[in-house]
Formats: structure tokens, C-alpha cells, sequence
């Protein structure tokens, strides 16, 4: 993977992990979430989409 790609990875991961921890701290709630995530740039190389982006908080949810 180029670094570039690799970079940009990383950084919608930051932003994806920035927000689910702001629902962990109902801060915002988990349809905020859902749009902030799906705003993130790159979001897409993360593996979320507009499918599976609920899946995704809740699993990261059940962590805590």
C-alpha cells in the first residue's frame, strides 16, 4: 500500500474513532455519529458505508 493511501487510512480511522468516543460519551448521539461518520474523508477505505455504518458504532459501543 503507498504511503499516501496508508496515510490517509489512518487518518479517517482518527476521525472515525474521534467520534465514536464522543457517542461513548453521550456527547452527541448515535445518528450525529452516523452522519459525522459518513462525512469523514476516506471513510471508505475504512471499510464503512451507508450499510454497515450502524453496525459499526454498535459494535464499537458494546466494547465500552
Amino acid at each position: 500500500m503507498g504511503k499516501v493511501k496508508q496515510w490517509a487510512w489512518d487518518e479517517a480511522e482518527k476521525a472515525v474513532d474521534k467520534i465514536i468516543l464522543q457517542v461513548k460519551q453521550n456527547l452527541i448521539t448515535k445518528e450525529t455519529a452516523k452522519i459525522d461518520i459518513m462525512n469523514v474523508q476516506n471513510v471508505d477505505l475504512c471499510d464503512i458505508d451507508e450499510f454497515n455504518v450502524d453496525e459499526v458504532i454498535d459494535m464499537e459501543l458494546e466494547k465500552a
